[in-house]
């Protein structure tokens, strides 16, 4: 997937501790130039958002995870477009998550809106980069359970800023990757539920006798197993869910044992 990638022909120090070298035609720009806050209350019939570290912005009522839902003083809420960015309370945990629906989130999260080099989605890649979250490090106040990010901070902060063409092409190129990691996800985890599957079906037919472990010796002193078909005579068990079992076993009881 990745070894067709090339290197950039030059490099240059980025000035960003946490970012080192980066293109040398790639722009740095501070946080404040590629996006302008959205302070916009006033808008109570618009639902509710929730801001999700695996999801991103989404509508409070298609969050899996309970949340507490305001009842009153709706236009409060700060309004949220699609496309917008959100720092939530825990954006220093998971990133800045991108808006997937118009709705309202809470006065505490502080909203983004993109400006033209920041419009072609580049950032919501961006935002969920490992170093640019431990970045975020540096902007974060509070106490613990009180921790938040200081936007006034991070507003004057430099992040660097390809060319659009180059943005566009980032984030096309990592569409058409996580999709294919996501098919390999997949396919992974239903191989895994077979081999869950075929792993039960063994130690059943193992520990109750419908097959017999055969052990044989391999020329250099180590044992090779197979599980096969039972040759010893059967009898029924009298456990409806165990059926019949070789016929030279016991039945005792499970206090007995």
């Amino acid at each position: 997937m990745i070894e067709g990638l090339q290197p950039y022909s030059e490099y240059k120090e980025s000035g960003l501790p946490w970012l080192g070298r980066c293109p040398d035609h790639w722009k740095v720009r501070r946080t404040k130039i590629l996006f302008q806050e959205r302070v916009q209350k006033g808008f109570p019939n618009e639902p509710l958002l929730a801001a999700t570290q695996t999801k991103g912005v989404v509508r409070k009522e298609d969050y899996e995870t309970r949340t507490v839902t305001a009842q009153k003083d709706l236009h409060l809420l700060k309004l949220v477009e699609v496309g917008d960015y959100v720092i939530s309370l825990r954006s220093f945990q998971g990133g800045i998550e991108v808006a997937h629906y118009r709705g309202i989130i809470s006065p505490a999260y502080t909203v983004l809106k993109p400006r033209g080099e920041a419009k072609s989605g580049y950032y919501s890649k961006f935002f969920k980069s490992r170093q640019f979250i431990d970045s975020l490090s540096l902007f974060v106040t509070g106490i613990r359970e009180g921790q938040n990010i200081d936007y006034e901070r991070m507003s004057r902060a430099e992040m660097p800023c390809p060319p659009p063409d180059e943005q566009a092409a980032i984030v096309r190129f990592l569409d058409h990757a996580n999709r294919k990691i996501d098919g390999f996800i997949r396919a992974k985890r239903k191989l895994i539920a077979l081999l869950g599957e075929q792993k039960q079906a063994i130690i059943h037919r193992a520990v109750t006798g419908q097959d017999q472990i055969v052990e044989r010796k391999r020329a250099d002193g180590t044992s090779a197993f197979s599980l096969e078909p039972s040759a010893f005579p059967k009898k029924p068990s009298g456990i409806p869910w165990l059926g019949d079992i070789p016929q030279h076993w016991e039945l005792t009881k499970l206090r007995r044992i």
